[in-house]
Order: structure tokens, then sequence, then C-alpha cells
């Protein structure tokens, strides 16, 4: 009778120069056979750090470097992938210990979600991670070993520093063995110390609490609320706002870069409208309103419909024959909005309204939008970008004139 399998993962980190890093993609990863001998030097390194005791449990080994955001993932997709390619590699049989090196075969892997991102400016911390496999009760021994003396005791050994070396080609700074937890633990550290505190909450949330609602608010006056692997977020417009285009521009600046950063790490982000009812106290009634307003996945802007007091409709204009696009430019942040004046041939303003980038590319989706609704209709468009954001009145509202 077949038991049931468990795995416990750890990583060999391997930090190299910063600059490098920005400069270059990781190292492709390596083939089958470079993989076995990469593959036992760490399990050398892992029954002389751990003891004999190891031997008790296979070892998965991926022979590639990824970054940290794609290891530490709401329901740990790596960990999952490395026990079944174990459980795959018994074939039906009974457990045995054995080590399993994973190569790419011409620079790609089988099964291609085992395949790293390379993406650039990966690093300076590259992980090859790996899972100790074994049925649960001898796993529970190993997981207890690793997490309080792998990161104290994990000096790799001078064989493992040499072998780094030559078949990624690569200068580490420094080696280490860390658990999973101790990843998420240095990850907490290093958001802190960034002033992402509130990211981290978020991630932790994602990938420990999933079924819980998390709400967590910034000093800036960012609202995020975690649920089940997404996290949502009410998008405002400079109107709704109501403040200083300074403080707009820190409160959107921190919205972007937090949505990146979720996303880096597989949580998905879905931004919504902000009804009053989102920012209620209450975490049920928050998240029920963000989730009925949530705006849809491929939506990459937003459009503001506040419009001047003689407009019949939202965009629709039959006698608009100018169209006027004002970029509103941010030094930190590039286009945060389009304002779009509608004018009739003499002149006359018809309305007025503001389209918001929610991606990198909803600048360029708002612009080919603008064209083809210029084109449909017959009018004159043109993109003013004056390299700054126009306001008028206070509290500071968007204008194109």
């Amino acid at each position: 009778m077949n038991v049931a399998l468990s795995a416990t993962p750890a990583a060999l980190a391997v930090e190299i120069d910063p600059s490098i890093a920005l400069q270059n993609l990781p190292p492709e990863p390596l083939n089958r056979e470079s993989a076995e001998i990469l593959a036992n030097v760490i399990a050398d390194d892992l029954r002389r750090i751990l003891g004999d005791e190891v031997m008790q449990a296979g070892i998965v080994v991926p022979a590639a470097l990824y970054g940290i955001t794609e290891l530490i993932r709401p329901g740990l997709p790596m960990v999952e992938l490395m026990l079944d390619l174990y459980r795959g590699s018994l074939r039906g049989g009974l457990f045995e210990p054995q080590l399993l090196a994973l190569g790419s075969a011409a620079g790609r892997f089988a099964p291609p979600a085992l395949a790293p991102q390379r993406a650039p400016g990966t690093g300076p911390l590259l992980l090859i991670p790996f899972s100790l496999v074994a049925p649960g009760p001898k796993i529970d021994a190993i997981r207890q070993s690793i997490e309080s003396d792998l990161l104290e005791k994990g000096k790799p050994a001078l064989l493992t520093d040499r072998t780094i070396r030559q078949l990624f080609g690569i200068e580490p700074l420094n080696l280490t063995y860390a658990s999973f937890n101790d990843l998420s633990a240095m990850l907490k550290v290093q958001l802190d110390y960034v002033g992402f505190g509130a990211l981290w909450s978020l991630l932790e949330a994602s990938l420990y609490r999933p079924d819980e609602i998390t709400i967590q608010k910034t000093d800036l006056r960012n609202l995020f609320i975690a649920h089940a692997g997404q996290v949502f977020s009410p998008f405002l417009t400079l109107d709704q706002w109501a403040d200083s285009v300074e403080s707009y521009e820190q409160w959107l600046k921190m919205q972007r870069q937090t949505m990146a950063m979720l996303k880096a790490h597989g949580v998905e982000f879905i931004e919504c409208t902000a009804p009053d009812g989102i920012f209620a106290e209450n975490v049920e009634v928050a998240l029920s309103v963000a989730q009925a307003h949530a705006m849809a996945n491929d939506q990459s802007f937003f459009e503001e419909r506040s419009a001047t007091d003689n407009t019949t409709g939202p965009i629709d204009q039959p006698n608009a024959s100018h169209i006027l696009l004002t970029e509103q430019w941010s030094d930190d942040l590039g286009p945060i909005a389009y304002t779009i004046t509608l004018q009739t041939e003499n002149g006359e303003v018809l309305a007025q309204l503001n389209d918001y980038p929610l991606r990198p590319d909803g600048a360029q989706d708002i612009l080919q939008t603008w064209e083809k609704y210029a084109a449909a209709h017959d009018a004159e468009l043109n993109v003013m970008k004056p390299k700054r954001i126009l306001t008028a009145g206070n509290p500071p509202k968007l204008t194109g004139r």
C-alpha cells in the first residue's frame, strides 16, 4: 500500500553583484548531465549540515536559478510541482529515497512550468530550490531540522561554490542554504526596510491565511483587501482624491508599486471603483462591496465621465469636430491621465472627460481608443503634451485648457 508523500522545501541562495543582476539575464538552466553534478553537491551539503537522517528522504533539485518572486507565491506552486514530479518518478511503486535531478534539454524544461522566468533585473538574490520528499512521519523530523538548523549552519562547501561558478558561469558574493520560511522572513525584512511593510502583510495573508479577510491601509491612504489569493483595491481619480496633486502622486505611486510587486508574486490584483461602502470598518462588508465593483481583468484604463452640464451622453457627441487630448504628466510616474476635451466647429465645449491608465499599456490604449473615435466621427484629433499636470480649482481638478 502506498503512503502519502509530503515535501519540505528549501533553497540554495546565490547572491550576485547587484550591478551585474541589473544588466544581465539570469543564466540558462543546466542540462541534464550538469544537473546531476549540481544535485549531488547539494545532497552532500545537506547530509553534512543536517545529518544522515536526510538520506531517508528523496531530494528533488531543479537545476536552474529563480527569483524569489517565482518561489514565494500563494499555494507554493513550485513545491507542489516538485512533489508531483517526484511522485511521477516512482511510476506507481513504493516510496524509496532517490536523488531526482531535473535538467533541461536544449534550454527547455519538461514540464514547461518548471522553467525559470529569467526576467531582466532578477536578483541580486537568485535561488536554486529543492524539496525533500518522504512519507509524512519521516518528513516531520527532517522539516524540523531544516527550520531550526539549515540557515544557521547552512554554509555550502567550497566544492559547491566552485560548482556554481563553473556550471552557471557566475561569481557569487555569498552562498547559503535557507528554508522557504527563512526566505519569507528575509523578504519581510527587505520590504520593511524600503517602506513596503503593508505589502508584506498582504503577501503573508495570501500565502498563509488565504481564507481570512485582511485589510491593509497605508499612511498614504491606500486601501488593500486580501482574500483567497486576490487583493482588491479602490482606484481613485484626482477628483475623488480631493487633495493636493503632490499627495495624489504619492498615493498613485504606492498603488502602482504594490500592484506590480503583488503580481510578481502571483497574487491577483483587482482594482475596483470606490463607492463609500468599500471603506467600511466591517471587513466582510468591505470585501463584498469590492467584489461587486471590481473592474474587468482586461481593463487597461478607467474612464471618468464627469462632463460639463450641457453633455447629453458619456461620449456620444455627434457634433464634436475637434478632440483635444491633454497628457497629464508626472515626472515620477509618466502619464497619470488624459483629459479629453470635445468641441464643436466654433469651439464650444461639449464635454470634458478624463481617462486614467491602470496598467503600463493603458496610455497607449487610451490614445488608440480616441484615434478610432475621431476617425468614426470625422473629427480632428490633437494630442497636447505639456509635460506636467494641468489643474484648476481648489481642490484641484484636471483640465485640458
